[in-house]
């Protein structure tokens, strides 16, 4: 039996092909940005003031995992046509070489991000709205180019045509592709933030944050290209780096070098713990616009202003340099005896040969959080005051992970303690709709809700037609409403 320990052994390198098996951001759920009874929404921007004050159930005061991208489980997995019930990887034979490139796109990438209000407080005092929070905030990102999916898919066939004469070796192609990229940053955001009214339209608000790193990666690969080099093999040539700082350690190959030196092929020995510290910012503004238009309110946020630096980051690098590898030892799918897992950890192996690098040491990375501007604008239907429609785009700057997300929103209000809101969104990883039902009474809050509905892959319960998804809760005790100034603050 296969250890199937490999997930942690070789994260950094298997994640790109596991992109479809794991879990958008800090900010509360988009859906419920124009719900006035929605606790969090000061998270999108500071300046909204909740109409009640609030504190959370430890652990339960909010919750919300996301994943966004353009490949799902469908692309990189299929049902074994001579097995019903177990799976194979794009690497076997059976997986149809023009079905699997087809379905890909230049980039192929997936957002993997989780948020937990380990701690959250608001209240109205000192002239305006006050909020303490404490959250665990989790961002993993791959992108798998295009061009290491096509070598990945040909290369073996390739090799075997030679060797039995189908393919002259004159006629072999070259390979390259640059941005393979894995990424993935954790860190508790310790907050204060503070929001009030300016003359008869205008509120402004800000959230100051203090970060502290548990665990960051970042590794890139930005020029490799691949030749056939006339003994069965490949010859690679590539600039990479790796940065690290799991509290762990580099993994080195039994066989390979890299400049005179074992080469680095993994990272073990995970020790989260606090590896780094930062500071970061959010401020946001709302204008009343019911002078020109009545019931129109625009709005404006930027969050996650801010940077991290991680110490005793572990890097390994290549600038350039060249190394042999002899291809991928797949086996085709045998009824019964290579599982899923198998077969992917077999990949994993394959993978640490297929990116070799050199030991640089110990140094220090500062990495940004991922900032984003938000544009909103409501209208309170002139028919019906407790009903609302509203606009909200964000733009994400995160490298090469960065997005655009538009959603067109209906909030409803029909009872003092409850209320819903109902969304469609398009965005740069595709479309969806969304839905937050929110109950709030002195006492208790709870809502529940989503910005894209999942498809589920009911085997392994991951989404199989695309990469959009979220999923949110969380359970509040309200209190107190705030005085009547507060309250018209708070509208």
């Amino acid at each position: 039996m296969k250890n199937t320990n490999f997930k942690a052994k070789r994260m950094f390198l298997l994640l790109a092909l596991l992109v479809v098996v794991a879990t958008v951001s800090a900010q509360a759920l988009r859906t419920g940005y124009f719900l006035k009874g929605n606790s969090y929404r000061y998270r999108i921007n500071p300046a909204y003031m909740s109409e009640h004050g609030h504190f959370s159930v430890p652990l339960l005061g909010g919750v919300q995992a996301t994943t966004m991208g353009n490949v799902s489980f469908d692309d990189l997995f299929m049902e074994n046509p001579l097995t019903p019930g177990e799976y194979i990887t794009f690497m076997d034979d059976k997986f149809d070489t023009d079905d699997f490139l087809g379905g890909l796109e230049d980039e192929n990438m997936v957002r993997m991000n989780m948020d937990m209000v380990l701690l959250s407080a608001g209240f109205h005092a000192f002239g305006g709205f006050n909020t303490i929070d404490v959250s665990l905030r989790s961002h993993t990102a791959v992108n798998v180019p295009y061009g290491m999916f096509h070598f990945m898919k040909v290369a073996n066939p390739i090799l075997e045509g030679i060797l039995d004469g189908r393919i002259p070796a004159g006629d072999v192609p070259n390979f390259a592709f640059d941005d393979f990229n894995i990424y993935s940053r954790n860190f508790v955001d310790v907050s204060l933030g503070h929001s009030r009214k300016f003359g008869k339209n205008l509120t402004l608000g800000a959230r100051a944050k203090l970060l502290f790193g548990l665990g960051y990666a970042n590794v890139n690969v930005d020029n490799m290209s691949i030749e056939y080099n006339n003994f069965n093999s490949w010859a690679i040539t590539a600039h990479a780096d790796a940065d690290i700082a799991f509290g762990g350690e580099f993994k080195y190959s039994d066989n390979k070098l890299v400049n005179g030196t074992p080469a680095v092929v993994g990272y073990d020995h995970f020790d989260p713990g606090l590896q780094g510290f930062g500071l970061g910012l959010d401020f946001g503004a709302t204008y009343d616009m019911s002078d020109v238009v009545k019931g129109l309110v625009l709005s404006a946020s930027v969050n996650d202003l801010g940077f991290i630096k991680w110490n005793k980051s572990t890097r390994a690098a290549l600038n350039g340099d060249n190394y042999e590898f002899d291809g991928f030892d797949i086996e085709s799918a045998i009824v019964g005896e290579y599982s899923l897992s198998d077969q992917l950890s077999d990949l994993g192996e394959d993978l640490e040969d297929f990116f070799l690098l050199e030991d640089r040491g110990e140094n220090s990375v500062t990495s940004g959080i991922g900032a984003k501007v938000n544009l909103g604008a409501e209208y309170v239907m002139p028919f019906y005051n407790k009903m609302s429609a509203g606009f909200l785009y964000t733009h994400c700057f995160d490298d090469v992970y960065s997005y655009n997300q538009a959603s067109l929103m209906l909030s409803v209000a029909p009872v003092k303690f409850l209320d819903f809101a109902l969304s469609g969104t398009s965005s740069t990883f595709g479309t969806g709709f969304g839905a937050l039902v929110n109950f709030h009474c002195p006492g208790f809050n709870l809502f529940v809700g989503t910005d894209c509905f999942f498809s589920t892959q009911e085997d392994y319960f991951v989404p199989n037609k695309d990469m959009n998804g979220s999923v949110s809760f969380g359970i509040n005790v309200a209190f107190g409403g705030g005085s009547k100034k507060n309250k018209e603050k708070a509208e």
